[in-house]
């Protein structure tokens, strides 16, 4: 594939993918070695026929299969050919799909409304709601999907689960599907019921390659074709019937009533006797003649095939083809993100409720604890440390969740952002958007019972100032989660969130006084975002000429507000310099997170 050249077969078109000579590469940390992961595999997988790739663990299946499917589009030499012809990758993949071996899909859906989303984004917007409704009803039907129809995700089983998957990508009707080991961990009858449907799929007209690891001897009946490869290098390519004898020719005795499949990965592995060889050079010098003679007949075969992929009665062409890459705009992709997202945290109601009440029941903990502090000048230390912990929960409590549960939805991101679903910004700005509501009554949950109990100046004015910084504190919370989420494991995450954050904490002014930090050191508290959240919120409380407080003690030294601000180092009326220090921070993590989507993006294409 050439990303020069634009041509491509037309939609309708069943398609047949050769490969010639592809050879992949990778370096090692140590000493920059390259070590060789495919070295010049050539073959052919072609249309009405499902293919299998197979070989033992390090072999360099998923590497092949991520190249001749155009997500990894980078590679030392070799050819891609599209019935015939050198084509662009990103017309291929929008002819194609790529079924991953985890694919994750949201739990609170149902498989009709996951499959209604789908044909939602994929679908172009000229194909009515009635037709939409028909393509998912006759997916659900060719699948054996229809009796689970209404059944949520989470519910399924795991065969189900994986024809599921393959719904979502057959609403488009793509000519070509790769899935990477679609039987892994499924039961014998599972994996089955998958195979067959696939190969029922291929008869219809589409190529179907498949990554299997081990396939039971009834399993490896369903597949026409095999490509077993051994260290990088192909040993057999050919049809399932004709690979016994293959292996004879060269010396590998296959045992009477023994598994096939077993036999080649055996083989493969290199714990049978035989010349391994042998049937190295077979396959070299049989690729190219295979191409050369077959030219004809795979001509004719190809008609045939088109034929029957345009006679299935899903739609009937590829929707992405047109000049934009998705089949909807921008909004209409913003649009579904936003009302999917919507709907998958409804039905999270109990996770929802409970985060919005554990909020309300801290906030009204902690108004008890301080109670009718606000306002007394024999307690100000203790209401200072009100401030600090109203911070540390709202930021932490927030952004702990995200990145707990954001790893998993991230794999939804790419895989449907991968296969072309929609653009990169529709769904970063409904991820966002979905968040808000519930984050902003949990923060509020949180706020007013503690701001009237402890009695905080009862002005309007002030109140607005203080819940405006930590709104915009739980929006730091939310970007800084999701970075973080997005970038690491949750075992990692976990561990990074306090990292990252405690020793910004330290910058704040509650622990030391700016003015008794080392010199060399003082400059170091502009740049933690919690100074600014800190400091703003003091300065709502405190600050714009704050009267006198009440003392019900002989003498309270810091009745007078001007001497609160100056233990604390803190000049007069700076709110407006703390919300730009926040807006600017905020800014910054919403770079961060965008550049770590589209890092993950690229490692999962380059």
């Amino acid at each position: 594939m050439s990303p020069e050249n634009g041509n491509i077969v037309s939609e309708s078109e069943a398609i047949n993918i050769e490969f010639l000579n592809i050879c992949y590469s990778v370096c090692t940390r140590k000493r920059d070695v390259k070590t060789e992961i495919l070295k010049g595999l050539s073959g052919k997988f072609e249309a009405g026929r499902m293919c299998a790739i197979m070989g033992p663990s390090g072999a360099g299946k998923s590497s092949l299969m991520n190249i001749i499917s155009g997500f990894k589009t980078t590679f030392d030499e070799g050819e891609i050919l599209i019935n015939g012809q050198i084509c662009s990758v990103n017309e291929f993949r929008r002819k194609s799909c790529y079924i991953l071996q985890e694919f994750a899909l949201h739990s609170k859906l149902t498989a009709n409304e996951t499959l209604k989303f789908a044909a939602e984004l994929k679908l172009p917007a000229k194909v009515s709601e009635k037709e939409k409704l028909k393509i998912v009803h006759h997916v659900l039907n060719i699948l054996g999907l229809d009796r689970n129809a209404n059944t949520h995700v989470d519910k399924l089983s795991g065969g189900e689960c994986k024809r599921l998957s393959i719904g979502v990508e057959l609403l488009t009707n793509p000519p070509v599907m790769f899935l990477d080991e679609p039987t892994s961990g499924l039961d014998s009858v599972s994996a089955v019921q998958v195979v067959s449907h696939l190969r029922d799929l291929a008869r219809a007209g589409r190529t179907i390659v498949c990554v299997i690891h081990q396939p039971s001897s009834r399993l490896l009946e369903f597949f026409d074709d095999l490509y077993v490869i051994s260290n990088g290098q192909c040993i057999y390519s050919g049809s399932v019937e004709k690979m016994v004898g293959s292996f004879q020719e060269s010396g590998f005795e296959c045992p009477l009533y023994y598994n096939r499949a077993d036999f080649a990965l055996e083989i493969a592995a290199g714990e049978r006797p035989g010349n391994l060889n042998a049937l190295i050079q077979k396959s070299i010098r049989k690729a190219p003649s295979d191409v050369q003679d077959g030219n004809c007949q795979d001509n004719r075969e190809l008609s045939e095939r088109s034929q029957m992929l345009q006679k299935t009665p899903i739609l009937s062409s590829n929707p992405n083809n047109h000049d934009g890459k998705n089949a909807i705009s921008q909004w209409r992709q913003f649009s579904i993100l936003l009302k999917r997202s919507f709907i998958c945290i409804a039905r999270e109601s109990i996770i929802t409720q409970l985060k919005i009440a554990t909020h309300l029941f801290v906030g009204l903990l902690i108004g008890g604890i301080f109670y009718n502090i606000g306002n007394d000048g024999a307690k100000v230390s203790a209401n200072i440390s009100l401030l600090f912990f109203i911070i540390m929960f709202i930021f932490f409590g927030n952004s702990i969740q995200y990145v707990l549960l954001y790893p998993v939805e991230s794999r939804i991101f790419y895989r449907e952002y991968l296969n072309n679903w929609y653009g990169f910004f529709p769904y970063f700005y409904s991820k966002i958007v979905a968040e808000l509501p519930c984050l902003m009554i949990s923060t509020f949950a949180t706020l007013l019972p503690v701001y009237y109990i402890t009695n905080q100046p009862m002005e309007l004015e002030r109140f607005l100032l203080f819940a405006n910084i930590y709104v915009l504190t739980t929006i730091i919370s939310l970007f800084s989660g999701l970075a973080v989420g997005a970038q690491f494991s949750t075992q990692v995450a976990v561990f990074m969130m306090p990292a990252f954050g405690m020793p910004l904490i330290v910058f704040c002014g509650y622990f030391i006084h700016y003015s008794e930090l080392p010199s060399l050191l003082q400059p170091l508290t502009f740049i933690p975002f919690f100074r600014y959240i800190f400091e703003g919120s003091f300065q709502a409380i405190y600050g714009f000429g704050r009267k006198s407080l009440d003392c019900h003690q002989v003498f309270c030294y810091f009745r007078s507000v001007p001497k609160i601000l100056e233990m604390m180092d803190m000049k007069e009326n700076t709110y407006t310099l703390d919300l730009l220090g926040i807006l600017v921070w905020i800014v910054l993590f919403k770079i961060l997170l965008y550049i770590v989507l589209r890092m993950k993006i690229r490692k999962f294409t380059v």
